[in-house]
């Protein structure tokens, strides 16, 4: 009986576990929209690879470095050390820095610091944009967090593939939660605090990947249940 009763553990303990990951995989709480339809890049070229960029169809994290690419140098590597690094073997995963011109040598330095703590830079994209586009695409976010006197900014901002800005509606901590402070919005991300990329703009990222996975799960299970169906008829 003791051996039926430990085979029968033994068994039931795997599956279990399985089924435990399986509910867990699928029962997470979506990253929250922001703002919808953020502004389009129109016409505009990465300055690496003079290929057209767009946020519509990717995963974009967008930066703004304006006039000021030199002074956004740490910023720009911790976003590549503790989120480039992670994310950029994903497909449909980019980095969009918006700059203006006169800076093409600024930016070749910036790459080079880059290159040295990354294998490839195929998902860096540094566009150059006059002060107008890159001010509109600022204002098409909608968000509380200004640009400096130099177009720039030390947050960046993630995009979804349809072009709405992603965040957080209720960013306190759980301290904060217990002592009933307000609840505040997360509109972006922090790039000189390395421990919000690391933490809280990771798991966003990851959480949005996430998402598109289960979406993309569920196009495939229901076209082949098309096909199945139209193959018994």
């Amino acid at each position: 009986m003791k051996k039926k009763i430990i085979l029968g553990v033994l068994f039931l303990l795997p599956v279990t576990i399985v089924l435990i990951l399986l509910f867990t995989n699928h029962n997470y709480t979506p990253l929250p929209t922001i703002k919808e339809n953020v502004s389009e890049l129109i016409n505009y070229e990465s300055f690496e690879k003079k290929e057209k960029i767009q946020f519509e169809g990717k995963i974009t994290i967008l930066g703004f470095l304006g006039d000021n690419v030199s002074g956004r140098k740490i910023n720009v590597l911790n976003l590549n050390q503790k989120i480039y690094k992670r994310f950029s073997g994903f497909k449909h995963f980019q980095l969009v820095m918006l700059v203006t011109s006169g800076q093409t040598r600024e930016i070749d330095d910036l790459k080079y610091e880059i290159s040295r703590f990354a294998d490839e830079l195929t998902a860096w994209n540094f566009v150059i944009v006059d002060e107008r586009e890159l001010k509109r695409i600022h204002e098409s976010l909608e968000v509380p967090l200004l640009l400096d006197s130099k177009l720039s900014s030390e947050f960046v901002f993630i995009i979804d593939k349809s072009k709405n800005l992603r965040g957080r509606f209720d960013d306190r901590s759980d301290i904060e939660v217990r002592e009933e402070a307000e609840p505040y919005m997360l509109h972006g991300y922090n790039t000189t605090i390395i421990s919000e990329l690391a933490g809280k703009m990771t798991d966003d990222i990851r959480i949005l990947f996430k998402e598109y996975r289960g979406k993309s799960t569920n196009e495939k299970s229901n076209k082949r249940r098309t096909e199945e169906l139209n193959k018994s008829e």
